[in-house]
Order: C-alpha cells, then sequence, then structure tokens
C-alpha cells in the first residue's frame, strides 16, 4: 500500500522496501518455491500530482514485470482514473464488487498447480471507501463474497480460498466468518504515516492479515495440507532491507523514472526564474551577521549540510526531497535551483523561522517565535521515525 519506488534513506529504520529489492526477493522465492501465489491488496498511489503519475506509472511497469497472480483494487487505485488502470493490460486486476466503467477487472480466480493443488482468490471492498468516482457502482460486499465463493466451490472446488478485502480492520474481520473463507489479507490506508497492526488473528483454523504500507516488507503466509486434506495456516513478515540485493532490471527502471523526473524539474524551471527577483528571504550569510554565535551553532549542524546529502544521491532534482532540504521551495522567492538560488540551499534559519528579508532591514523582537512547531514539516515519522524535539533540540540549541 502506497509503495515507494524506493526508499528516501533519510533514516536507516526506514531504509526498507522498494521495488528493486522486492523483485529481488520475488526471483529469490519463486526460485524455491515452485507453488507460489503472489497477491497485492491495492492503495498504490497517493495525491495526484504529475510527478505522482510518472511514480505510479513506473511503479505499475514494475508490477507487471513482478508477474503478480492477483492485484486487488482499492480506493486509491481510481485517483487516476479506470484508463490508467486498463493500459497496464497485463496486471491481473482482480475486484469481486466492483463495476467500473470501461474497465472490466476478473471478478474472481483459481490458480493450479501442478501437484493438483487448487487455491481459489476473490477480492472485495468496501462501499464506504469508494465516496466521490464517477461510473463506479458497487455491489453488496457481503452478498457477493458469497455468491463468488458458491460459483467457486461448485465449479472448480479449490482446497484453499483467499480473500483480498479492502476495509477498515474490523469490518476486514468479519469476512473470517463467511463459510468457505480461509485466509483474509486486508489492506487500506489513509495516509502513509498511518500505524498498520501487523499482527495475525486466528479464527476457527482461519487466518486474518494485514498488508505493511509503503512496500516496506512483504508477507509470507505458508499453507500445508496433510494427506487427509486437513489444513495448517502460518504466517510471517519478511523486511525488505539492506541484506536483500538489488534486482537490475529494477534498478535501470527507476533509473529512467529519476531521468524523467530530473527533466520535468528542469522544465518547471522557466516559470520560477520570472519571480526570483521577489524574494522574501535573506539568506543565512545576512542572518549571520546579527546572529554570529547562532549561526556557528548552525554551521556545524546537519541541517547546514542538507543540500549535499541530495546532491551525493543524485537527488537534488526531486521536488519530493527539495521541500525538506532547502529554503522555500516551490514557495514564492524560495529555492528554485543551486544555479539560480545558490543562497537558499540547507535547512536554513529561514526554515524554522519563517522569511527574514524584512526582518533583516528592519530588525524587532518577537520574530520566529514559533520555530519549534517547524519540525513538525519535515520530521515525520517516514523520514525521521526517532524524532523527538527534546532530543533533538540539544544538537542545534541556540
Amino acid at each position: 500500500m502506497l509503495s515507494e519506488l524506493k526508499p528516501c534513506g533519510c533514516a536507516k529504520e526506514e531504509d526498507q522496501g522498494g521495488i528493486e529489492r522486492r523483485m529481488q526477493y520475488i526471483k529469490d522465492t519463486r526460485s524455491h518455491n515452485p507453488h507460489l501465489i503472489l497477491v497485492d491488496t491495492g492503495d498504490h498511489f497517493n495525491e495526484p500530482t504529475r510527478q505522482g503519475k510518472l511514480k505510479a506509472e513506473t511503479l505499475l511497469i514494475a508490477t507487471e514485470k513482478m508477474q503478480y497472480d492477483a492485484v486487488a483494487l482499492g480506493d486509491r487505485d481510481m485517483v487516476y482514473g479506470p484508463q490508467f488502470l486498463k493500459e497496464r493490460n497485463q496486471i491481473p486486476w482482480i475486484a469481486g464488487n466492483l463495476l467500473i466503467d470501461q474497465f472490466e477487472p476478473i471478478r474472481s480466480k483459481v490458480k493450479v498447480f501442478s501437484n493438483g493443488l487448487k487455491v481459489g482468490i476473490i477480492a472485495i471492498a468496501d462501499p464506504d471507501l469508494f465516496y466521490d468516482h464517477v461510473g463506479l457502482k458497487i455491489t453488496d460486499p457481503k452478498q457477493t463474497a458469497r455468491k463468488l465463493i458458491t460459483h467457486m466451490r461448485e465449479t472448480e472446488n479449490p482446497n484453499l480460498i483467499v480473500l483480498l478485502s479492502h476495509a477498515e480492520k474490523q469490518a476486514a474481520l468479519e469476512y473470517l466468518d463467511l463459510d468457505g473463507v480461509d485466509v483474509v489479507i486486508n489492506g487500506h490506508i489513509v495516509t502513509e504515516t498511518d500505524v498498520i497492526d501487523l499482527k495475525p488473528v486466528r479464527k476457527n483454523g482461519k487466518l486474518f492479515v494485514q498488508s505493511s504500507s509503503r512496500g516496506q516488507k512483504m508477507g509470507e503466509l505458508r499453507a500445508q495440507f496433510d494427506p487427509q486434506g486437513n489444513k495448517s495456516l502460518s504466517h510471517q513478515l519478511v523486511k525488505l532491507d539492506s541484506s536483500v540485493k538489488f534486482d537490475p532490471e529494477m534498478v535501470k527502471l527507476y533509473e529512467q523514472y529519476n531521468e524523467k523526473v530530473e527533466a520535468m524539474f528542469f522544465e518547471t524551471l522557466t516559470g520560477k526564474r520570472n519571480g526570483r527577483n521577489k524574494s522574501v528571504y535573506a539568506g543565512d550569510i545576512r542572518c549571520k551577521t546579527c546572529h554570529p554565535a547562532e549561526h556557528t551553532v548552525w554551521s556545524g549542524s546537519r541541517h547546514a549540510r542538507a543540500y549535499d546529502t541530495l546532491r551525493k544521491i543524485n537527488k537534488a532534482f526531486d521536488p519530493e526531497c527539495l521541500g525538506c532540504h532547502v529554503v522555500g521551495f516551490n514557495l514564492t522567492g524560495g529555492f528554485i535551483s543551486e544555479l539560480d538560488t545558490p543562497a537558499l540551499k540547507n535547512v536554513q534559519c529561514e526554515v524554522c523561522h519563517g522569511p527574514g528579508r524584512s526582518h533583516a532591514s528592519a530588525p524587532q523582537t518577537g520574530f520566529g517565535g514559533q520555530a519549534k512547531e517547524a519540525c513538525k514539516q519535515c520530521h515525520v515519522k517516514n523520514h525521521s521515525p526517532r524524532f523527538n524535539f527534546a532530543d533533538y533540540w540539544p544538537k542545534i540549541k541556540h
């Protein structure tokens, strides 16, 4: 859910996931487990932006190459419209109760292995999560699930039935009570900072699990059958951390995405340059004139080297990164590029204290008193999971 193409690297704890590691994990797992089913619970995309759509396109290309068996549709998958999904026709989209104009995902699926084992897959979404989508009709989730299960039993009679649900956890847990369902895998996320309970729930021999966010972990669910056909289910989460190598094909795909983001960045510079002389920012050198001691503290901090961290990983053109590594990116008079506005690189005084050109021209007390609140704009869970103001403040105290 809300899968990232590559972890940002801001914090070691968050250095998990990414398409390069996921593909390598999938290849390694397939090589050792021929009887494998690969499923996804949906909610791939964040808010629609130009860069967001480019990221979405890259993610779907990667998903095609990973050869999933079933990819459920979530509400966030609809942000670019059904045609966007339809164009990726090699992806096995599955949605049991979503009726979408000009786009027909499969309703259910049974995979038959070489040893005769049959696994049925259905996907059900909660109507309450799809509230503003044109051309979409949603049938009752439980009634639809029962019909799909009945038809599946009558035609294929699978040994195991997996239900991919897209709902809040409490609503999804109710699917364990459906006759015929053995496993429920739920996926739904509102924001990328949501905390998801990944602890499995067992009930009457059935298993309920949830997908992790941002593609940081892969869930492994194993089903074993004895000669009498009795099932036993086990589950574990695998971190896609630095112990997983990068797949060369995905490395190349990510490089292509990066090149397109860079081209997009330089394409937008012309419009921004027209207003560069209207800057409301003073820059750290001017701040130093009246606050030399504070500037010395800042100069020795990581804030003063924030832009260089982007250059080292070839991200000094990525809008999703720049906002927290320079002064006033995408704001009037703020950072444009390293060549246009070199004095606004790094996390300077004005990132926390606010635009200071007027203050520098006519200093008055009380300026920038709400600096503490500024920390929360960039020190969010995804990028700074251990952030605590009381612990971090001494590092930059001035």
